[in-house]
């Protein structure tokens, strides 16, 4: 799952408890998607990379900008993900689908924070 691309919600929480539970987009911070050869997995790296204050994950960098370095928060930092499997690296007709069934995905995720935040997430630019 972590090594294909897909979907990924971010939360940052004072909430202990939200570990194997479904995602409320109330807790949600950032959407962000990927269909990089990396995965899932490069693209949180580069997140955590970020909130380190040493990446180049424009989501990440603002939490930095706002937050501070990781280690001085007193919140939690939760991922619920969706992962779409396709090849990337050499991908054929079907995978070019699969990629852009991700894009479609998050931009539905988009539109399902809206319709119940009324709102797009803290950390994402519009």
């Amino acid at each position: 799952m972590k090594d294909f691309p897909g979907v990924y919600l971010i939360s940052i929480t004072p909430k202990s408890d939200l570990a194997g539970k479904k995602p409320n987009f109330e807790d949600v911070v950032y959407i962000g998607m990927t269909n990089s050869r990396r995965g899932l997995r490069g693209r949180w790296m580069q997140f955590f990379n970020a909130v380190l204050g040493n990446g180049k994950h424009s989501g990440g960098k603002r939490v930095f900008s706002d937050k501070g370095h990781y280690e001085t928060w007193s919140d939690y930092l939760y991922v619920a993900a969706m992962s779409v499997d396709c090849n990337v690296i050499n991908p054929t007709d079907e995978d070019y689908i699969k990629m852009g069934w991700v894009t479609y995905l998050e931009y539905e995720a988009f539109a399902c924070y809206y319709r119940s935040v009324n709102g797009h997430p803290e950390y994402n630019k519009r």
